[in-house]
């Protein structure tokens, strides 16, 4: 799989679409667990269609930038004590369920919702206390540029992190553009002197 059509996925969605048929919903942006709790991540959608088309449809979930679960056609993890419930997916319920969480499942987690062509973004926060451990940074060194190769999982991890800096840029832009509508753009131009 090339890069550029997940960056172009990245960008599109965070563009927006004036025709959304995916509605996304999640748990509120902090859940709060014990050590060796059991924890479902509540991601919820529906889809304005008549029926769910599952060629359509995808879930991605990472978390601290690494993929844990995804569903496309089947579901697969990469981490052990993570699942997703195929059944559920196919009712509107793509939660991520983790058992005997530890202070290491502290963190942000993102679901990536598709339903071709759109795709919606939600993030959940995830804080596990642990009474003899102190929580570790969400924030990991990346080795991802010293590697010689990417394997689609790297890729994705990646996707994730241009996902946070599309967010960031958009929130910048839309800044600039609500200041300029405050201030008036043509006021701006019209006074400026004539070069020459």
């Amino acid at each position: 799989m090339d890069i550029l059509p997940l960056i172009f996925l990245a960008a599109f969605c965070c563009l927006g679409n004036a025709t959304k048929k995916l509605h996304v919903q999640t748990d509120p942006s902090l859940v709060k667990a014990a050590v060796g709790d059991d924890v479902l991540l509540d991601c919820r959608f529906t889809v304005n269609a008549t029926t769910l088309d599952l060629s359509l449809f995808s879930i991605l979930w990472f978390h601290r930038g690494k993929q844990l679960a995804e569903f496309d056609d089947t579901v697969t993890v990469f981490k052990q004590g993570i699942s997703l419930n195929k059944e559920e997916l196919v009712k509107g319920n793509a939660s991520l369920a983790i058992s005997q969480v530890s202070a290491e499942n502290s963190g942000k987690y993102r679901c990536y919702v598709t339903y071709s062509p759109e795709v919606v973004i939600r993030e959940v926060t995830l804080q596990v206390d642990d009474p003899l451990q102190k929580q570790e940074d969400d924030l990991e060194e990346d080795s991802f540029l010293s590697r010689p190769c990417f394997g689609r999982s790297e890729i994705l991890s990646k996707l994730d992190q241009i996902t946070i800096a599309l967010d960031q840029l958009m929130a910048t832009l839309q800044e600039f553009v609500s200041s300029k509508a405050v201030n008036g753009c043509r006021s701006d131009v019209a006074s400026q002197e004539p070069l020459g």
